[in-house]
């Protein structure tokens, strides 16, 4: 099993972001570092991306909220995938994730509630 390392990354937090900071060039904190890699992994297509891993990276959410039924556990599953190839540290640290889909007017509506070390996190895709 691989190592947690001293993990940082640029901060790519926009402007509108809860988060952001216009002082903060570089992000260390690994669990922040882990959500950055998170909100780019789940709010991608693949395509997206422009590079070799492009094509790959992205869990496609929208498509399958907007144009298909997809069962709870099926959606988690192509998360975790993708979550195990493009976020590694994040399998090593260990995780927990529960989804839940609500039907919406246009498309459904999912909410994703990520467990890292304590820390809990949840994306609201609409």
């Amino acid at each position: 099993m691989a190592k947690i390392g001293d993990y940082s990354d640029f901060n790519i937090r926009w402007r509108s972001h809860p988060k952001y900071d216009p002082k903060q060039i570089v992000q260390t904190d690994i669990i922040e570092v882990i959500l950055q890699k998170l909100e780019m992994l789940l709010f991608t297509a693949p395509g997206d991306i422009l590079g070799e891993d492009g094509f790959d990276f992205g869990a496609n959410l929208e498509y399958y909220l907007w144009q298909t039924k997809i069962s709870n556990n099926n959606l988690k599953q192509k998360i975790m995938d993708q979550v195990s190839e493009k976020i590694p540290e994040l399998a090593v640290m260990g995780y927990d994730l529960s989804l839940d889909i609500y039907e919406g007017d246009y498309q459904d509506i999912l909410q994703l509630n990520f467990t890292i070390q304590g820390y809990n996190v949840s994306f609201v895709f609409d």
